[in-house]
């Protein structure tokens, strides 16, 4: 068969798993933001969780403010009865007596209730910086790994450029040449196996003229329709550069 062909089919090979790395590499940043989003989604509900409890404790100690002053009024008015000469001073001084101790009873429910709101805006506080404690650990553990896994593709990119760059060399300056357009135009696959009479980048079926020629493999041929680099299975029984 033809050497040069030889050398295209193994050049391929080194090719395609280049471009399956590359694209992994782009795909990185992806990959660890979908790890660290259930991370990222619990803290934005834990800031939600401690701004809203920022806005409690403050509400709390505005109706405190509040209940001590109606407190304190409360109190003048009642200090006043002793003041007061007829039945009729004293009858609408206890109506107002009762409606300031209506306004501090209800000041106060407030206060129990906001005091009840902010309990448990702090227990829920507390049960989600646990959550969020154990999905930093899990997200540590995928970070590192996925850490891993691109260090490990990085380190076998730079063997396969090393040993694409060796074959790439044997091959014609011409033919190499034009085996990069074809590789840039196809997405890695400028080479293409001939089955069943048919080409295997394209699927379309090839002239039995040409399919005889391919399987002599004394020359190079292409598709006839995306103009692929033809070759059969056989030719890669032949031994390839070392």
């Amino acid at each position: 068969m033809n050497s040069q062909l030889q050398f295209l089919i193994e050049l391929q090979k080194f090719d395609l798993r280049i471009f399956q790395i590359q694209d992994s590499q782009r795909k990185s940043p992806d990959l660890l933001k979908a790890a660290e989003t259930p991370l990222q989604d619990m803290l934005s509900r834990l800031q939600v969780l401690k701004n809203t409890g920022e806005s409690l404790v403050k509400q709390q100690r505005s109706a405190e403010r509040e209940l001590a002053t109606q407190e304190d009024s409360l109190h003048k008015v009642r200090s006043r009865l002793s003041e007061l000469k007829t039945n009729k001073e004293y009858q609408a001084h206890l109506f107002e007596i009762e409606q300031a101790r209506k306004k501090k009873d209800s000041i106060e429910e407030g206060v129990l209730e906001t005091m009840e709101r902010v309990q448990e805006n702090q227990k829920a506080v507390q049960e989600l910086e646990a959550e969020v404690q154990e999905a930093q650990k899990a997200f540590d553990v995928e970070k590192a790994r996925l850490e891993s896994q691109f260090a490990e593709l990085a380190n076998e990119l730079a063997v396969l450029n090393e040993q694409q760059q060796k074959v790439a060399e044997a091959v014609d300056k011409p033919l190499l040449a034009r085996y990069s357009r074809l590789k840039t135009m196809r997405k890695g696959f400028a080479v293409a196996e001939v089955n069943e009479g048919s080409c295997g980048g394209c699927r379309l079926q090839l002239p039995p003229q040409l399919v005889a020629e391919v399987r002599r493999g004394n020359e190079l041929l292409d598709c006839s329709y995306c103009h692929r680099i033809l070759y059969m299975a056989h030719h890669l029984e032949v031994e390839t550069l070392d």
